[in-house]
């Protein structure tokens, strides 16, 4: 039986976590059934193609809480520029 390690992470890293675990656990297994002489070219292969997938999600999560949080803070103020100055009364009535 191999030991095993308990890890603490926050709930929202969990999909991060398992998505990794899942690339590791992918990339052994092609090293256990690739043929002699091409473990490293096809696990380095499909490190490279999954791993590009498995960034992609993560920035694309990370982008999503970004979003999440702005929206949740709203705008930001931004200075706007005055115009001229201008008279903003109407015309006076002759009464």
């Amino acid at each position: 039986m191999n030991p095993k390690v308990l890890i603490e992470v926050e709930a929202r890293h969990e999909a991060i976590v398992r998505r990794a675990l899942a690339l590791a656990e992918e990339v052994e297994q092609l090293a256990l059934t690739a043929p002699d002489g091409a473990v490293f070219d096809a696990c380095e292969t499909a490190a490279i193609e999954k791993g590009r997938r498995f960034q992609g999600q993560v920035l694309s999560d990370a982008v999503a809480r970004r979003v999440e949080a702005a929206e949740k803070r709203g705008r930001r103020s931004a200075a706007a520029p005055a115009g001229a100055p201008r008279k903003t009364a109407g015309p006076k009535s002759a009464d």
